[in-house]
């Protein structure tokens, strides 16, 4: 009885996954987004009757960009800001990376060096301002060190622990052929960190950016955010959102490459190891 019951029970239903949108979908849902984000902001301001100092009109922050580039000070700015974030961006995963695989792989390194990092990577920009400025001066340089500072630790970090993580038994392997530590790094470690490499340098470059607003709206007299801090003090709102969106804008841009780039990394790991 019992296992004709069985028998003829329903079979469980199967848990549908996640419905997944093409690549138009998502575009369109974009734009629409967008565009109801704009519509709202631009009527809601004026039902609500919000004062412009508070939050001026949607139509009123983006007549403000031509306004800038006729003055001449979009572009220049912009550009000023990506230099300084880019140098300080290439000499943070310069040091980085590497530093991240020899503590990562070295007990020894890794208890001397990692409180220090961890003591850096928690420690509040603001906090770290003065002293820049006392060994620097005002100037590029201490701007470039406030995003390299910034960085540094959260890519060091990632990649130590990615390291950590390295299947023994592939470690026990290579060093049964024979292996030494330089081979070891080369054909064992590295490939299997180079996803916590991208995750890495993706941290670092939202952690950079971080390290760059700062180091513009409090030590400098170009960029975006020293736009934001002029305009801010005669009490340009509409400008001052402007420039926040050019910054966003900016930031979207960074961190989606960096997306893009450990997903192809991340993909070419999958493909390597079939």
């Amino acid at each position: 009885m019992s296992a004709t019951a069985e028998s003829t029970a329903p079979a469980p239903k199967r848990f549908k996954g996640r419905k997944q949108f093409t690549r138009k979908q998502r575009i369109i849902a974009t734009v629409i987004n967008l565009v109801l984000f704009c519509f709202l902001w631009e009527y809601g301001v004026k039902f609500f009757e919000i004062k412009p100092i508070i939050l001026p009109p949607f139509s009123a922050v983006v007549a403000e960009i031509p306004e800038m580039y006729e003055e001449g000070i979009l572009f220049s700015n912009l550009f000023f800001s990506l230099r300084i974030y880019l140098t300080g961006m290439l000499f943070s995963i310069i040091l980085s990376i590497p530093l991240g695989l020899l503590l990562g792989g070295v007990k020894v390194l890794d208890r001397i060096i990692s409180p220090y990092l961890w003591l850096i990577y928690t420690t509040p920009l603001l906090i770290l301002m003065p002293l820049i400025l006392l060994w620097v001066g005002i100037n590029d340089t201490a701007r470039v060190l406030l995003v390299f500072i910034s960085a540094v630790p959260a890519i060091v970090v990632v990649v130590m622990e990615g390291v950590k993580t390295v299947d023994n038994s592939l470690l026990r392997a290579a060093k049964s052929f024979g292996a030494r530590k330089g081979t070891l790094f080369r054909k064992v470690i590295f490939p299997a960190t180079v996803p916590f490499i991208a995750t890495g340098v993706k941290m670092g470059v939202s952690r950079g950016l971080i390290g760059l607003f700062v180091g513009e709206l409090f030590s400098s007299a170009k960029g975006i955010g020293y736009i934001i801090e002029l305009a801010g003090k005669v009490f340009n709102m509409p400008r001052v959102y402007a420039m926040l969106f050019m910054f966003i804008l900016f930031s979207i841009t960074m961190v989606g490459g960096a997306q893009y780039l450990e997903r192809r990394f991340s993909s070419w790991r999958s493909q390597a190891s079939m």
